[in-house]
């Protein structure tokens, strides 16, 4: 099951599930593992990141790994950290959001990016997998 919990509007539920069956089928992940992700404001995310990872900031992005074999992981999204993010990098809001996306579910897949070499190799595998979801 793919569930998406929009606190934000942004009103496109369907196209990122689209995006999850994507994300599935390219990593060979069983239909019945569940993934969760949160759209959700600022305040929210700086409570998440407070209690999870015990810094007091907001961020764009978290990954939650699921508790037993059924569960994928939990993925929260600030869509306000992340439309200021996009301005930055020059996207637009929707395609930075799958950036996010794919972020997320990388980590729950394992990826890590505690130094650059990682960082580095887990934003080229990013591109790439936008890349493969454009050609779509």
């Amino acid at each position: 099951m793919r569930t998406i919990i929009d606190e934000c509007g942004i009103n496109n539920k369907s196209y990122f599930k689209k995006f999850l069956d994507f994300l599935y089928k390219k990593f060979n992940i069983s239909q019945k593992k569940e993934i969760n992700i949160l759209f959700c404001n600022i305040d929210k995310i700086k409570e998440l990141n407070k209690q999870y990872r015990k810094k007091n900031t907001a961020t764009d992005v978290l990954s939650f790994y699921g508790y037993n074999d059924n569960i994928l992981g939990d993925i929260a999204i600030c869509c306000e950290v992340a439309k200021k993010e996009a301005q930055k990098a020059g996207m637009n809001e929707k395609e930075f959001l799958l950036f996010l996306i794919v972020h997320g579910f990388l980590h729950l897949l394992g990826y890590t990016h505690d130094n650059i070499k990682d960082y580095e190799t887990m934003i080229d595998l990013q591109k790439q997998i936008l890349q493969e979801w454009n050609q779509l």
